[in-house]
């Protein structure tokens, strides 16, 4: 954990932005704290195991694990060189005016939900002054840190996007791909605006209707009571294994990703997600909209996938 990762950390359970957290360091290499606790005044204390402070609460680990299985199936990530590979699919979601870097360069940024690190990266290549990176897996932190380099202007947080760890710093949050799988849709969204700075701006990316192949529904029924590695294994069988560390034996994948819309999204991701975690929701733009006025956020724009960026006033 980095020590500038500090000035945005409150309690989650205290919830008070102006009661700092405090450090115990059991390990620190390199100017960074690998392994200690931090703990708010009333007492709450929260384990950094591999320089990655952890908010999560023991229990309920099924969502985690899903997640854990996915990410570790996939084949590891090399992001150098690919900047206008991300440059390009990061719009696709977000469609802001201008050049990227006067969104980035200079700015503090949430990318909550950050899976593999690829927006991650891209943020601290634009230029900001510091990415927190957020995820409730610990399989995809640890390949953030990887594949991103775990370069200065990056710290890596578990926690639960319902219950976020942080003070209202943040001059651009990201979400993508992640709202839609938690208890409910629009309480997630709240939850990860609301540590944005008034005129920060937000992009957020939700599955539209029908954005999921109708069988995933029928098919759920059933692979919610299956295990998740089994579950995994029909992915590859199939060719839903998208950049999958695995064999592919069908070649009805290749051809789906060829199609431009489910390579953006990342075919085996919607389809193993769509199967096995417990929460799946569809939104439609005018809920977004909607969401979005409730919360102070002018809309810069919408697309039908259905992604949404904006700029809260201020």
């Amino acid at each position: 954990m980095k020590q500038e990762l500090l000035d945005y950390l409150r309690c989650p359970r205290c919830a008070a932005d102006s009661v700092p957290l405090g450090v115990s360091v059991v390990e620190r290499r390199d100017g960074e704290v690998l392994a200690g606790h931090l703990t708010c005044p009333a007492g709450h204390a929260f384990p950094i195991d591999q320089g990655v402070p952890d908010f999560v609460e023991p229990a309920g680990g099924a969502v985690s694990d899903v997640y854990n299985i996915m990410w570790a199936a996939q084949a590891r990530q090399v992001y150098v060189g690919r900047e206008d590979e991300f440059r390009h699919k990061f719009q696709v979601f977000a469609h802001l005016p201008g050049p990227l870097e006067m969104y980035f360069s200079d700015k503090v940024v949430l990318d909550a939900g950050c899976g593999e690190g690829r927006f991650t990266w891209l943020a601290s290549h634009l230029g900001a002054r510091q990415v927190v990176a957020v995820d409730y897996s610990r399989e995809a932190l640890a390949r953030a840190k990887a594949g991103t380099g775990n370069p200065p202007n990056c710290s890596f947080v578990r926690a639960d996007i319902m219950r976020l760890p942080f003070r209202r710093v943040f001059d651009y949050v990201i979400s993508l791909g992640v709202l839609h799988h938690t208890p409910s849709t629009a309480a997630a969204y709240r939850s990860v605006v609301r540590h944005l700075k008034p005129a920060g701006y937000v992009t957020i990316f939700v599955y539209g209707r029908w954005t999921l192949p109708l069988v995933i529904w029928p098919l759920r029924c059933l692979t919610l009571k299956m295990d998740s590695s089994r579950v995994l294994r029909f992915c590859d069988d199939w060719g839903f294994g998208y950049e999958s560390a695995h064999r592919r034996r069908l070649p009805l994948g290749r051809f789906l990703r060829t199609l431009g819309r489910l390579d953006v999204l990342g075919m085996g991701r919607v389809t193993f997600e769509g199967l096995t975690t417990p929460y799946l929701r569809e939104h439609s733009v005018d809920e977004v909209h909607r969401w979005f006025r409730e919360t102070g956020v002018e809309l810069i724009s919408c697309t039908r996938l259905v992604s949404a960026s904006g700029r809260r006033s201020g």
